[in-house]
């Protein structure tokens, strides 16, 4: 998803020196108070919106974010908004957060059709922890989520995100927001202010992250994890911290007919990037394709060697070998599983203009 401007050079990894994230972008004209508030004046509205809140930090169990300049306090703010706004879409109906839910851990259950009602092969991939990612989407066809951005607007939500741009607009909420970011309303600072947002989606701080240094807490946590990264093998593809490789395996899932990475290099015709495991119990479909509708049971085919799910032998990564557990192992390795996911309250989707 290729969008000419700047940011599109923003590498998604790098150094990680830190920096102020309490600092907002501001125009020029911008005012202020003696008690350096900002006032709104006749060229600009950035006084009538609150303070953008610091930019989110990683969660404990996470590696220290990556430098990116662009993701700053208000370019997070104008990013939630955007993207829970259906009026980007060509329907007025469906926003990134209808496939992404954030209720489900930013992910899709299943392979659903796009505004124009036109069918998906893949169900929406979740969207946590992404910043330490190089290549995006199910086959990694994009450099970054800024690149991934434009034609993933245009093919889900059936419209170009210029034409999004311009119904919302004149909304003077929206404009001062993207004052706030950097200029007047426009495709590329509405895909800067969907990338900040999208980049700091983190999902850490689990049971399993408090508990990995307590020699006394949660055994039976401990001795999944002692299978996962052991006997079970989970770990050489689920690797820990973002616990996946970040790399793409043949599962042999051809149910439907998907190339997989194969679009982007032939030799990995059938695979498909690794999904985290922080997280999983949010989620309601397993593999690409939804194929697995509980936890429990993508557990049990990866288990199994990939028997299921219309999977074919003759395209299953070699390494997926079949693993007899008792039931008591069974429970440990699902319980360190479930101990990835942070038990955190949803919060509520934001106001929109």
């Amino acid at each position: 998803m290729k969008l000419a401007f700047a940011f599109a050079a923003v590498l998604l990894l790098g150094a990680c020196p830190r920096h102020d994230n309490t600092k907002t972008i501001e125009p020029a004209n911008t005012k202020h108070d003696a008690q350096n508030r900002l006032l709104p004046d006749e060229d600009s509205g950035i006084g009538m919106l609150p303070p953008a809140a610091p930019v989110p930090a990683p969660a404990a169990g996470l590696p220290a974010a990556p430098d990116q300049a662009f993701v700053t306090p208000a370019a997070v703010a104008l990013g939630e908004l955007l993207f829970y706004e259906p009026r980007l879409s060509s329907t007025g109906k469906l926003s990134c957060a209808s496939c992404h839910d954030p209720e489900h851990g930013y992910a899709g259950a299943s392979p659903q059709p796009t505004a124009l009602g036109k069918p998906n092969l893949r169900r929406a991939p979740t969207l946590v922890n992404l910043a330490w990612h190089k290549e995006l989407g199910w086959d990694g066809r994009y450099a970054s989520v800024v690149a991934q951005l434009a034609p993933h607007v245009r093919g889900q939500l059936g419209d170009e995100l210029a034409a999004g741009v311009t119904r919302i607009a004149g909304v003077p909420i929206y404009r001062a927001h993207f004052e706030r970011v950097g200029g007047a309303p426009s495709p590329e600072l509405a895909t800067t202010a969907l990338a900040a947002f999208t980049l700091t989606r983190f999902a850490g701080d689990s049971p399993w992250d408090r508990a990995e240094r307590k020699p006394d807490a949660l055994p039976d946590v401990k001795a999944g994890y002692a299978l996962f990264t052991g006997r079970a093998q989970c770990s050489v593809c689920h690797t820990p911290p973002l616990y996946t490789d970040l790399r793409y395996h043949r599962l042999g899932l051809v149910a439907l007919h998907d190339e997989g990475r194969g679009r982007v290099d032939a030799k990995e015709l059938g695979a498909f990037k690794t999904p985290t495991l922080r997280g999983a119990t949010k989620r309601t479909g397993f593999f690409h394709d939804g194929s697995a509708t509980t936890l429990d049971a993508a557990i049990d085919w990866h288990l199994t060697g990939g028997i299921g799910q219309g999977a074919s032998r003759m395209m299953i990564d070699p390494a997926l070998i079949k693993l007899s557990l008792t039931p008591a192992e069974r429970a440990q390795l699902g319980a360190f599983v479930r101990a990835l996911t942070a038990p955190i309250e949803s919060s509520p989707p934001p106001v929109l203009p």
